[in-house]
C-alpha cells in the first residue's frame, strides 16, 4: 500500500496535471497551485474514507453498563456503525439493530414485556441506546468506522490534514488519483479519464481491502456439487 505524505501526494498531482507552479509546501501557502490541490484533496480524502468500510479505519468498542442506565456515549472519533457487530458479551448474545425511531417508540411504549430476551439498540444524540434498559452490569462490544482519517508523522490520528507531512490512512495511490481528477474539474479541463482511472483503483482496493471470504461448493455428503466450481473467493 502507498503511504506518500500530503506534500508528496499534491507535488505529484500538480506534475501530472502540468500545472505551472509546483510549490515546495502546501499548507498555509498562498499560492493558487498548493490552494487548488488542497482543496481537491480535502474533498478526496473524506469522500474516499466514506465510501466504504476499510479496514484501516475499523475500531472497535467495548463498554459496560451501568444498572437502570439506558444510554452510553459513543466514541470520540466514531464516524458510523459497522452493522451486524453489537454484542453483550457477558450474555453471548447479539445485540440488534441499529432499529428505527419508529421501532424504537414501539418497543418502549407497547406492550411488550421489558424482560425481553433480544436486546435492541439505535444511536440518538451520539449515544447508543439500549432496550430493554440493562438492571445489572453486563459488558458490551460494536465495531465502528473512526473519523480519524489522517496521521500527523508521528502517528496521531486526525480528521484532516494539518501538515504537509500528514498521511492518508487509507492507501495514497488512491487519494492521489481521485484528487487528480476533482483538481481538473475544478480548474474546468477535461477531467473524465482520469476519474474513470480513479474509480477503477478504487473498485480494485475495495476488493483488497481485508481477507475475502471463501465460499465452498459442497454438498452434505463433502462432496463437490456437480456444475459449481469447488471454491469462489467472495468479491
Amino acid at each position: 500500500m502507498s503511504n506518500d505524505n500530503l506534500l508528496t501526494i499534491a507535488q505529484d498531482i500538480l506534475l501530472e496535471t502540468k500545472n505551472a507552479s509546483i510549490p515546495s509546501s502546501i499548507i498555509g501557502n498562498n499560492d493558487d497551485s498548493a490552494k487548488q490541490v488542497l482543496q481537491a484533496l480535502k474533498v478526496s480524502i473524506v469522500e474516499l474514507s466514506r465510501s466504504y468500510d476499510w479496514q484501516e479505519l475499523q475500531e472497535e468498542k467495548t463498554f459496560a453498563s451501568v444498572a437502570s442506565t439506558i444510554a452510553y456515549n459513543l466514541p470520540t472519533d466514531f464516524d458510523r456503525f459497522i452493522n451486524e457487530t453489537f454484542w453483550n458479551s457477558t450474555e453471548f448474545l447479539p445485540v440488534e439493530g441499529p432499529i428505527t425511531p419508529t421501532d424504537w417508540r414501539i418497543l418502549n411504549n407497547s406492550t411488550i414485556s421489558g424482560g425481553a430476551v433480544t436486546e435492541y439498540f439505535r444511536i440518538r444524540g451520539n449515544q447508543v441506546l439500549i432496550y430493554p434498559t440493562p438492571s445489572a452490569i453486563q459488558n458490551y462490544i460494536y465495531e465502528y468506522i473512526t473519523n480519524l482519517i489522517v496521521e500527523s508523522s508521528i502517528g496521531t490520528g486526525q480528521t484532516g490534514w494539518l501538515a504537509d507531512t500528514d498521511l492518508p490512512v487509507i492507501d495514497s495511490y488512491i487519494v492521489r488519483l481521485d484528487a487528480t481528477w476533482r483538481l481538473l474539474k475544478n480548474q474546468g479541463r477535461p477531467y473524465s479519464e482520469e476519474q474513470r482511472t480513479a474509480n477503477e483503483a478504487l473498485a480494485e482496493r475495495v476488493q483488497k481491502s481485508g481477507a475475502r471470504k471463501t465460499i465452498r461448493h459442497y454438498s452434505p455428503n463433502n462432496t463437490v456439487k456437480i456444475g459449481y466450481p469447488s471454491l469462489i473467493i467472495a468479491p
